[in-house]
């Protein structure tokens, strides 16, 4: 299959998968609009949603044009290196391209990815820091229930008449 139509297939997939826009709007985590604007070929889902997409989707003719747009977008989206003949950036050596000794990408044109990087790292670590609040939270709770429960079957036993 050639350049697939992003519109057409999503749209042939959705009615192989019987569901309406709304249905796989939800499957997708997306919105009923989003799927209107992908059928309507005003925008095109983004990888990921592609991928789950293909998830749901059985094999068939469907499926292999998913499979071709899933490619073609795969290609689009992904890392160009550049022509030999592009310099590195200013202060930095190029960084290269993940080891097969091809040209190298400006590290210039990294500097976003790693500012991203490092955001999504603090983020990590206050999530980890406030999981390990919450676990120690937790094991006080536990603690005090199980002291409680100790507390209750003390006053079970002195409530109940020895014979």
């Amino acid at each position: 299959m050639g350049n697939p139509h992003p519109a057409k297939v999503v749209r042939q997939v959705r009615k192989r998968l019987q569901v309406s826009q709304e249905g796989l709007a939800r499957l997708l985590n997306a919105t009923k609009g989003a799927v209107q604007h992908w059928e309507r070929g005003r925008n095109n889902p983004d990888l990921a949603r592609l991928h789950a997409l293909r998830q749901l989707c059985p094999p068939g003719p469907e499926r292999a044009g998913l499979d071709a747009l899933v490619k073609q977008t795969q290609t689009r989206v992904s890392p160009i290196s550049p022509p030999k003949s592009v310099q590195p950036a200013k202060g930095g050596m190029g960084v290269q391209a993940r080891g097969r000794g091809g040209p190298s990408i400006p590290s210039g044109s990294l500097a976003p990815l790693r500012r991203d990087n490092q955001r999504l790292q603090r983020h990590v670590a206050k999530l980890e820091a406030t999981l390990r609040r919450r676990e120690e939270r937790l094991r006080t709770l536990e603690a005090l229930a199980a002291e409680l429960q100790r507390e209750i079957t003390g006053l079970r036993s002195a409530a109940t008449p020895r014979a």
